[in-house]
């Protein structure tokens, strides 16, 4: 027994601070047996149970937190991938891109495939050699010094470009043909593996949209797209999209490729101007601007279709310049052209 604990039984001698002392224990000082009593009011459980529920609310937060900042990284995939896949971004650090697109499963046309391979020139815009197969009218198209070229298997066409054509027309086609997420995508898993970015969206298909149009999906239906990405640049590599586990539609980027400069456009790169065609556009309106095209003799010429405006071969613009006169034209002939805004036209 500790020394610290006394057993008394015996009477203490009367006298100054004396008295008698009963049977106890005491540890210095303190009632062994009420501190005993106390603390068993207070079961170590409730401290387990408290700190259990302390745990399980800290780990709550941290899967929350998690969930949200995982979203959030989610949702900002789209826009930093959109940002990034611009022409301008894919020939960075390349001679040379070429994007390949198949379609499948159209409502009213036949699979087909586009091929669009495009370089910066020496002066620094953009040439583009356009191809596509499988389509009703198959065409080969070039775009190079701000001029276009386009052959339809029998016959090679310019056209002669009008006031922002190059702009809103020839770049928005180059550029359209880089792969972007559309908005309402919702990023479901993305996974890393070296030095690519694997991600998957979804999208339900609403009335109206192109999924239904385009492709007779119906309302409700869910596309799945698989991007693979180059992690650094965010670069679209490859994208497929499939509905109900069939796959529709494809993209891939390659670059660095064999030049491309298709026949019919070597054949006449070179060659001498030999027709001039002129072009009024705006023809007796408040912003009429001539345009003098020379091309090479044998070539057709037309112009792109103007939303307000009528294309006329003669000067009382009574003679409309239509497909069929295009293609009855004398390619060996200059050309003159009245670009004219329509009846209920607006400026």
């Amino acid at each position: 027994m500790s020394d610290s604990i006394i057993n008394m039984e015996e009477n203490r001698p009367e006298g100054p601070g004396g008295g008698k002392w009963r049977k106890g224990k005491r540890y210095q000082g303190y009632d062994l047996d009420k501190t005993i009593i106390k603390r068993s009011r207070r079961p170590w459980f409730w401290k387990v149970l408290g700190i259990s529920l302390l745990v399980t609310a800290l780990l709550l937060l941290i899967v929350c937190g998690a969930v949200f900042t995982t979203n959030q990284k989610r949702s900002s995939y789209i826009s930093e991938i959109n940002e990034a896949n611009t022409m301008e971004n894919l020939l960075n650090g390349h001679e040379n891109v070429q994007i390949t697109v198949n379609y499948s499963h159209l409502t009213n046309e036949e699979d087909y495939k586009t091929l669009r391979f495009v370089k910066k020139t020496n002066s620094g815009d953009y040439y583009s050699y356009y191809r596509t197969d499988g389509m009703e009218e198959d065409y080969r198209e070039v775009i190079r010094n701000k001029q276009v070229y386009r052959y339809d298997g029998r016959y090679v066409y310019y056209y002669g470009l009008l006031d922002n054509d190059y702009e809103d027309v020839c770049l928005a086609q180059i550029e359209g043909d880089v792969y972007q997420v559309g908005e309402d995508m919702r990023i479901t898993d993305e996974q890393e593996s070296g030095d690519f970015l694997k991600v998957e969206a979804t999208y339900d298909v609403t009335e109206g949209d192109e999924y239904t149009t385009r492709y007779g999906f119906k309302a409700g239906d869910q596309i799945t797209q698989t991007l693979t990405l180059d992690k650094e640049s965010m670069i679209v590599l490859t994208a497929v999209e499939s509905c109900n586990g069939e796959e529709f539609h494809s993209y891939t980027a390659e670059f660095d490729g064999k030049d491309k400069n298709p026949e019919f456009y070597q054949d006449i790169r070179d060659a001498e101007p030999g027709r001039e065609c002129t072009v009024y556009y705006d023809y007796d309106g408040n912003n009429e601007e001539t345009y003098n095209f020379e091309i090479p003799g044998g070539v057709y010429f037309n112009v792109l279709p103007h939303e307000g405006y009528t294309v006329y071969s003669d000067e009382d613009c009574e003679s409309e310049f239509t497909e069929y006169q295009m293609q009855v034209q004398n390619p060996e002939t200059d050309l003159t052209l009245y670009v004219k805004q329509s009846e209920g036209g607006t400026e």
